[in-house]
């Protein structure tokens, strides 16, 4: 291309000339060729913009990352390897390692834009990777502030015994949800609701929440050890705090046996059942298995993601 179509490179020759453009990606190169300036000259401004947004948001997350170091530098070497906090800190560095994939991916883009883009081809397809660039720097940003609010909490958490005890309580509600469902499911069984197949659907759905709480129930009893011991070495008096605690566990526990307890009395009941079984057999038992293989701190997000993809595999129906 000689120098006098250089010259003639504006926004309106790119929309001419590519096919199918995206308009939110000129409309973004027009704004900043706004005023008569140079397209190039736009672009090459935008790019150093983004490159420098990139740079910039990447310092941020290793300050993130060098806080939660700092929180831990506080904390006394025993309690770092209590459960619950290393359930909450192998979670900060899983979202640090996304976010970081992100903005790598972010940097590829804008490697692979032209820093002097030469036709209306290369100037489209140069914006085009900087307002994705741009995009995903504006995500990981938008992402690294909730990991800061959540490090906000993570540090009341760490040090202050009536966060610890709302967070405890607060996880106790969202596990005894999975018993409501579980209890749910075996009631409308047991009226006998709906057809024999929708009915084994509810047992093994049902089935599949009651084992996954009996791993949540070895993990809480754990945590609420440990929440113990530290409550102990804390100033102040604790002990009508643990013991609701405690009532609350043990409930859930009685509560997991009387539905072991259903699952098999339905099981009784429902005609065809022993066929219904050998058919997802195999499924369950590497469920199970992959339950049994967990270690704490548990991977909650995990096992929820694998017990939809376990509903999948089997189409579990459960309406």
């Amino acid at each position: 291309m000689t120098d006098d179509r250089e010259q003639d490179l504006d926004v309106a020759t790119v929309r001419e000339r590519v096919d199918a453009a995206d308009a939110d990606v000129l409309d973004a190169l027009a704004e900043r060729a706004a005023d008569g300036a140079d397209v190039t000259e736009a672009f090459t401004s935008w790019y150093q913009e983004c490159r420098r947004e990139r740079a910039s948001t990447a310092e941020d997350v290793d300050a993130a990352e060098s806080r939660l170091r700092d929180l831990l530098a506080g904390v006394e070497a025993a309690d770092r390897e209590h459960n619950q906090v290393r359930a909450q800190v192998e979670e900060f560095e899983s979202q640090f390692e996304t976010l970081r994939a992100e903005l790598s991916a972010a940097g590829d883009r804008l490697d692979a834009a032209p820093t002097a883009p030469a036709s209306a081809a290369d100037l489209y397809t140069g914006a085009e990777r900087l307002a994705a660039c741009e995009r995903a720097v504006h995500e990981v940003a938008h992402g690294l502030h909730h990991v800061d609010q959540a490090l906000d909490e993570f540090e009341s958490w760490l040090h202050d015994p009536a966060a610890r005890i709302d967070a405890f309580r607060d996880e106790l509600e969202g596990f005894e949800r999975y018993l409501d469902n579980t209890d749910g499911l075996l009631d409308r069984i047991e009226v006998g609701e709906g057809d024999e197949d929708r009915a084994f659907d509810r047992w093994l759905a049902a089935y599949h929440l009651q084992q996954t709480m009996g791993v949540i129930l070895d993990e809480l009893r754990l945590d609420g050890d440990e929440l113990s011991a530290w409550l102990n070495r804390q100033d102040g008096a604790y002990d009508d705090d643990l013991a609701a605690i405690r009532d609350r566990v043990t409930d859930l526990v009685a509560r997991h046996e009387t539905c072991s307890e259903r699952l098999e009395m339905t099981a009784d009941s429902m005609d065809g059942f022993e066929e219904s079984w050998s058919a997802v057999a195999a499924s369950v038992e590497a469920f199970e298995a992959a339950l049994d293989d967990l270690e704490p701190p548990v991977d909650w997000a995990g096992v929820e993601s694998r017990l939809d993809e376990q509903f999948d595999e089997l189409d579990i129906e459960v309406r």
